[in-house]
């Protein structure tokens, strides 16, 4: 059985996270926050962590990428750079939403919440990992409406004063998106669950 080697991105928040799998092994990671010029820093950051791995563009055989809910430009500059590194080494490329890589591995019911930057959240429940509901917006009061019994994800730290159970994902965010390719063969399409802010 032929190994599969994983270049998993991760640039739809304000960061950008690169790992490097071997069938279902870490070589190498990296993450680092940034605001703004992740489309600079993200091919410089992949060569890093092959180098790290001691690989080369020509062992990796799929790659997988985030593909929101999240920042706009990141979500761009992540399908891209994938979309390109896939069309230029004739592999597969696999989309993971951010939702799917908080979940990994959890338990039970647990609610995904990610932070907007509006004051409201991304969110979607999951059972033993797997989606139960589309993906929707919530605010504060809507979520303690539902009464999740665990919350995961970027934006559950901003509910900590609540009676929820806060879990931290399991993984860092790029390893998780490699992680869930491996069961997981989606075309890489962006998932927005809002319209861009757009200024003429």
């Amino acid at each position: 059985m032929k190994n599969d080697v994983i270049l998993a991105l991760d640039t739809t928040e304000n960061s950008i996270s690169v790992a490097l799998i071997e069938t279902d092994k870490v070589l190498a990671h990296q993450y680092q926050e940034m605001e703004r010029g992740q489309g600079e820093a993200l091919i410089p950051m992949i060569q890093e962590v092959l180098k790290k791995a001691k690989r080369d563009f020509k062992k990796v055989t799929k790659v997988a990428v985030a593909v929101g809910p999240g920042s706009f430009t990141g979500v761009r500059i992540g399908l891209a750079t994938a979309r390109g590194i896939g069309l230029a080494l004739n592999i597969p490329v696999a989309g993971i939403t951010s939702f799917e890589a908080a979940a990994l591995e959890t338990k039970g019911k647990v609610l995904v919440v990610l932070d907007t930057k509006r004051g409201d959240f991304f969110t979607q429940t999951f059972q033993d990992g797997n989606p139960v509901e589309e993906a929707v917006i919530r605010n504060e009061e809507q979520i303690r409406k539902l009464n999740p019994p665990t919350l995961t994800g970027s934006g559950a730290s901003y509910l900590k004063e609540t009676k929820f159970n806060i879990i931290a994902p399991k993984y860092e965010s790029a390893i998780a998106v490699g992680l869930c390719s491996l069961k997981n063969e989606r075309a890489p399409e962006p998932l927005y669950l809002r319209d861009a802010d757009v200024s003429i």
